[in-house]
């Protein structure tokens, strides 16, 4: 196992380096720069242009070939160094230091209300088979895959912040982080992120459930004498988990690449998708550069993690 571990970490180091190594390059061999921005100021001023862009190009090594350029950054990168963030005037290390946390929370709270419904709707539409409550989780699964989240979120401040005025139209960044009222205002990010979560987890938690409600091994401990919850809890529910976690683990990786920056940027918070957002159109490389490699560590750390958890949930499984 350990040796298992070790691999995979030094495939992922290798990953993470051909995707910020893509996409520097790419960045590069775009038509505009990060100094266009201070352009744009400077001419408006009646300044010298040319002569103010080719002393910030020379100052940051822009003038320099890209593969000068790339060696350079990734000698910096090796030292904890993640460069200069034109856009906002401050080191890119600061820069997610203080909005990361902004992402992680609206993630947070996002998947464990998509599990903790979707799994437990789930299991309620598998044991109420072929009835009322199951027909309505069913509809209510197909409406929230179908729905795109950034649509959904749009709507939720159209309903609930312009016409109800029960929220704000804005995020406050002034409550404290895990405020009450902060989480509060939380509440339709997570909801517009979360429902197609849910409606995921429901129907694959559903379809899990009534296969192993059909097994053999369900009819044995039922004519023992087992009471329902612990033929439900203990032998259905523990045998579904499995293929439930590859659902939920590998959603997770695309709401943190996909979904969250999406919301961020429909509800205003400032976490790293609204940043990386902003870069783009700043053309601030080295903050996208940087968004993109801990976005990439982390869908891969979630992939490891989904093989590690999968041999303590199923002792068959072994990686040696």
């Amino acid at each position: 196992m350990r040796s298992y571990i070790i691999k995979r970490l030094l495939y992922s180091v290798i990953i993470a380096w051909g995707i910020m190594t893509v996409t520097f390059v790419l960045l590069r061999l775009g038509p505009t720069s990060p100094v266009d921005r201070y352009i744009l100021n400077i001419a408006a001023r009646g300044q010298d242009v040319e002569s103010v862009r080719q002393a910030i190009e020379a100052r940051y090594g822009l003038d320099k070939p890209v593969i000068e350029q790339y060696f350079t950054y990734m000698g910096n990168l090796l030292q904890g160094n993640w460069g200069w963030s034109f856009s906002t005037s401050q080191t890119v290390g600061d820069l997610i230091a203080s909005h990361w946390i902004y992402s992680f929370q609206l993630i947070l709270l996002a998947t464990i209300f998509a599990i903790v419904l979707g799994v437990g709707l789930g299991m309620l539409a598998a044991v109420k088979q072929n009835t009322k409550i199951d027909y309505a989780a069913s509809i209510f699964s197909f409406i929230g895959i179908s729905i795109p989240g950034f649509w959904l979120g749009l709507m939720l401040i159209m309903v609930f912040a312009v016409y109800l005025g029960w929220f704000k139209t804005y995020y406050d960044t002034s409550y404290p982080i895990w405020s009450l009222e902060n989480i509060k205002q939380l509440l339709l990010p997570v909801l517009a992120l979360g429902i197609g979560e849910l409606a995921g987890y429901l129907r694959y938690t559903r379809s899990a459930m009534l296969d192993n409600l059909r097994k053999d091994f369900v009819t044995t401990a039922r004519a023992k004498g087992l009471p329902e919850k612990t033929v439900i809890g203990k032998h259905v529910l523990r045998n579904a988990v499995l293929p439930l976690v590859t659902i939920i683990m590998f959603d997770l990786g695309s709401v943190v690449f996909g979904g969250a920056y999406l919301t961020e940027i429909v509800f205003g918070i400032p976490g790293l998708g609204q940043v990386s957002f902003n870069a783009i159109f700043a053309n601030d490389y080295a903050v996208v550069v940087a968004v993109t490699l801990i976005g990439t560590f982390l869908v891969l750390f979630i992939n490891l993690a989904t093989d590690l958890i999968y041999t303590y949930l199923d002792p068959r499984i072994r990686y040696d």
